[in-house]
C-alpha cells in the first residue's frame, strides 16, 4: 500500500494545480466581464466569492464522481468471492479504489482553498494580473490594427478620432503595466 501513496498524492496535486488554475481563468474571465460589459470597477470581495463558488463547484463534482465510483466498486464486486473476479476486474477494483481516493481527497483540498481567506485573496490577484494582461494584448492589438499610412488620403481628416482613441488606449496600457509591475509575480507551479 505504501507505493500507491506515493501516485495518489501526486495525482491529487497535480488535480488541484489543474483546478486552480481552472478557478483562476474563471475569475479572470469574470473580471473581464466586469470591466468591459458591465463597466464595472474591480471589486475583490466579488472576485473573492466567483473564486470560491468555483472552487466549491469543483469540490462538489469530485465528491459526487467518489460516489459514483464506489457505487461502480460496489456493483462489480456484487456477489462475487475475490477468486471468482478475473483479472481485469481485479484491475478495475484497485482502479475504483484509486480514483475514489483521488476524489475524496480533491474534494478536502478544494474546501480547503475556498476557506482560506488569504489563499483565494492570492488566487484573485493572479487572475487579476492574467485579466490585465490579456486586455493589455488585446488592445495593443486593436493599436496595431489601427495604425494607418500617412500618406492616405482620409489620414488628415481621421487624425483626431486615432488621437482620442490612442489617449484611451495608452492610458488603459499604462494603468495596466502600473497594476502589473505593483503586484507580486508569485507563480502557482
Amino acid at each position: 500500500m505504501a507505493a500507491d501513496s506515493a501516485p495518489i498524492e501526486r495525482i491529487v496535486d497535480e488535480g488541484f494545480l489543474i483546478a486552480l488554475s481552472a478557478v483562476r481563468m474563471a475569475v479572470k474571465n469574470d473580471i473581464i466581464i466586469g470591466a468591459l460589459r458591465e463597466h464595472a470597477d474591480f471589486d475583490p470581495a466579488r472576485y473573492a466569492e466567483t473564486a470560491r463558488n468555483e472552487l466549491s463547484l469543483l469540490a462538489r463534482q469530485n465528491e459526487a464522481y467518489a460516489r459514483r465510483v464506489s457505487r461502480l466498486k460496489k456493483e462489480l464486486g456484487k456477489g462475487r468471492w475475490g477468486f471468482d473476479l478475473t483479472e481485469d476486474q481485479r484491475g478495475d477494483l484497485h482502479q475504483f479504489t484509486l480514483r475514489h481516493r483521488v476524489h475524496k481527497r480533491l474534494t478536502l483540498a478544494l474546501d480547503a482553498e475556498a476557506a482560506d481567506d488569504e489563499r483565494v485573496a492570492l488566487l484573485v490577484e493572479r487572475a487579476q494580473r492574467a485579466a490585465s494582461e490579456e486586455i493589455r494584448d488585446a488592445v495593443s492589438a486593436r493599436l496595431i490594427s489601427l495604425a494607418i499610412d500617412p500618406s492616405e488620403p482620409e489620414y488628415a481628416e481621421k487624425r483626431a478620432d486615432r488621437l482620442d482613441m490612442f489617449l484611451l488606449v495608452n492610458m488603459a496600457l499604462l494603468t495596466s503595466a502600473h497594476a502589473a509591475k505593483s503586484a507580486p509575480a508569485d507563480s502557482d507551479y
